[in-house]
């Protein structure tokens, strides 16, 4: 469905040793970890007569310092570490298919065992380390293991389920069990293989091979199979989180082989880096051996009432027996509260286009708190691209940047959206820009446009509390050409990303392939309009080195909004307070540098803002 530019990263660094898991299980008949080398008698050849060959790498740290070893990829887009299996250090199995380029046909590069005896077993499974990249052709129907007991007819068996070129890289190390019983139980003369057909693929490591006469599955395995990403935003504006209410959800499955009872599966959400603040627990009876991805959802929200900074969401899982793989029973992410700013991720690592060509928009939907007494303005889009300079060169791009209001009664899920057209009838367009690149751009900088209100032509849109918005960016004519910047950390189960091309996919490219598409906003306005009586705020002292105190006096109990921004409008911290009376309320800013700034109190009927001023 999109088109690549560059390859790109899906990796999970898997810290669990196999070595440590086999203790706790039966003793391999056979075993491999090319401490010394190629075994004697295997064979290693291409059956395209291309010569790519498996070589061997005495460690991969050294990327291309040997000739043996193969290029790390520790890139920004790729973000690689060397291949971690647990003898990695003393010699393992590679193939490079990037060194050799572009290729006239694919290569079929086949590593062999030398015979194997599994006679009287009556069951065989393997199991090895191995970790591959592809970018051409899907690893799960091209890179495979081979069985044979003749050296001509062949079993094949996957090695890599469900990778493909857009998942892009396996685990590091992934450690496959495969049962091969159906062609080696009881066979003397087993051949094992492992084959890749591909074409200037990043490269496949291999190690740690072990075969067993019966299943080394773990008894106690629990994993968080996937998990829900309770933010709707990767970053949110400190003035708009409290409206993102938290759904905690989470996939268990039970991989090993034994029931397990008295599950405890626990949310928690805490200061990154620090102690839980907030979390809630489900207690599950028993999960039968072979689940696999069963929903559990927990029944409470949770409002997030955040100051700024970076935070942690996640989710971790216990039961009575201990688990003999423990990685998976952890899963977190991190989100934002920010100033300003709306955004779905945290930064470029690849560029996408739609695979059809043609003129093409891509669009993050974005929502405002409903809670407070303050308005907001949209006032800048943020993105990045990058391009194919044979195609077009980066400062030749020309983009028109959209901002449409989501309709109150189109589906939470966007299911009865219009996307017929860019401009839906599901939404009103309410903001422009037009943006031509600099000449001296480079892929993937980071561009901001002030955005203008439609009809006014005045710079910014205003916005509505507790509506949805859609910030658009559309690629015409030669700029269609263009890569624009996405980021796949992070699985958004509700609508994030949309795409256009002959009408709007509101799945976007998936729900992990992310724009870099964000959204600042201000406040609307920094006077006021209707005054509330003079001695309603006071604040000191003033100057203010590090500690604001407020003053609030009310003669009756009042929700009211607190806000502290720059003079431009650009909120510093908010609260929503209700029941206000005689209060002094304190507010910590030691990140504030020099200069002057604002503090707003907002009520139904009207606000007052005072200036102060930090002195460092």
């Amino acid at each position: 469905m999109y088109q690549p530019l560059l390859k790109s990263l899906f990796f999970t660094l898997s810290f669990f040793a196999l070595g440590i898991l086999n203790a706790q299980l039966s003793t391999p008949f056979w075993s491999e970890n090319f401490t010394n080398g190629v075994p004697t008698n295997w064979t290693i050849s291409d059956a395209s007569g291309q010569n790519i060959l498996w070589t061997w790498c005495p460690n991969p740290a050294l990327g291309n310092d040997d000739p043996g070893c193969s290029s790390i990829f520790e890139d920004a887009l790729n973000g690689q570490v060397p291949f971690n299996s647990t003898t990695a250090t003393t010699g393992s199995m590679l193939l490079d298919s990037d060194e050799p380029g572009n290729l006239n046909k694919n290569h079929i590069a086949q590593l062999t065992t030398s015979t194997i005896n599994c006679a009287g077993k009556n069951e065989v499974y393997i199991t090895f380390q191995t970790h591959i990249g592809v970018y051409s052709l899907a690893a799960e129907a091209n890179a495979v293991l081979r069985v044979s007991t003749d050296g001509t007819n062949w079993t094949n068996y996957t090695v890599f389920p469900g990778l493909t070129t857009t998942i892009r890289w396996s685990e590091n190390p992934e450690t496959p069990i495969i049962d091969i019983s159906a062609t080696a139980a009881n066979q003397a003369n087993v051949l094992i293989q492992w084959q890749w057909t591909g074409n200037w693929e990043y490269m496949w490591n291999l190690d740690d091979i072990e075969i067993y006469d019966q299943n080394p599955t773990p008894r106690n395995d629990l994993a968080i199979s996937a998990f829900f990403y309770p933010p709707s935003s990767f970053a949110t504006p400190v003035s708009q989180i409290a409206s993102d209410s938290f759904q905690f959800e989470v996939n268990l499955s039970n991989n090993g082989l034994n029931p397990q009872t008295n599950l405890v599966v626990t949310a928690f959400v805490k200061e990154d880096g620090g102690s839980s603040f907030y979390s809630q627990a489900i207690n599950i009876p028993v999960l039968e051996a072979g689940v696999k991805d069963t929903s559990i959802v927990f029944p409470m929200l949770y409002a997030p009432e955040l100051n700024t900074g970076l935070y942690t969401v996640g989710y971790t899982l216990s039961a009575d027996s201990t688990d003999q793989r423990p990685v998976d029973n952890a899963r977190e992410d991190n989100f934002v509260v920010s100033n300003d700013q709306f955004a779905k991720e945290d930064g470029p690592e690849q560029g996408y286009r739609p695979s059809a060509g043609g003129d093409w928009a891509v669009a993050n939907t974005y929502r405002m708190n409903g809670g407070n007494f303050e308005l907001y303005k949209a006032t800048q889009a943020e993105f990045a691209f990058s391009t194919d300079a044979n195609e077009i060169a980066p400062g030749e791009v020309e983009a028109a940047i959209y901002l449409f209001k989501v309709n109150d009664d189109v589906a939470e899920d966007f299911s009865d959206f219009d996307g017929s057209s860019i401009l839906s009838s599901s939404t009103e367009w309410l903001g422009v820009a037009s943006y031509e690149a600099p000449d001296s751009l480079g892929n993937y900088e980071l561009q901001q446009i002030d955005i203008a209100d439609l009809n006014t032509g005045l710079p910014g849109v205003v916005l509505q509390p507790g509506s949805r918005y859609i910030l658009a960016i559309e690629y015409a004519n030669n700029s269609a050409l263009v890569y624009h910047a996405f980021n796949d950390d992070i699985f958004y189960y509700q609508p994030s990303t949309f795409i256009f091309n002959s009408d709007w996919n509101t799945g976007g490219f998936g729900g992990d392939v992310n724009a870099l598409l964000r959204m600042n906003i201000s406040l609307v306005s920094t006077t006021d309009e209707q005054v509330l009586p003079d001695n309603t705020l006071s604040l000191f002292p003033n100057p203010v080195y590090e500690t604001l105190q407020l003053g609030v006096q009310f003669e009756e109990p009042t929700d009211a909004t607190i806000t502290v921004a720059d003079i431009n409008g650009r909120v510093i911290t908010f609260e929503d307070r209700t029941g206000l009376t005689n209060e002094t309320l304190s507010y910590q800013l030691p990140q504030l540098a020099s200069g002057t700034y604002l503090a707003r109190i907002a009520t139904a009927k009207g606000s007052l803002t005072r200036k102060f001023i930090v002195i460092k």
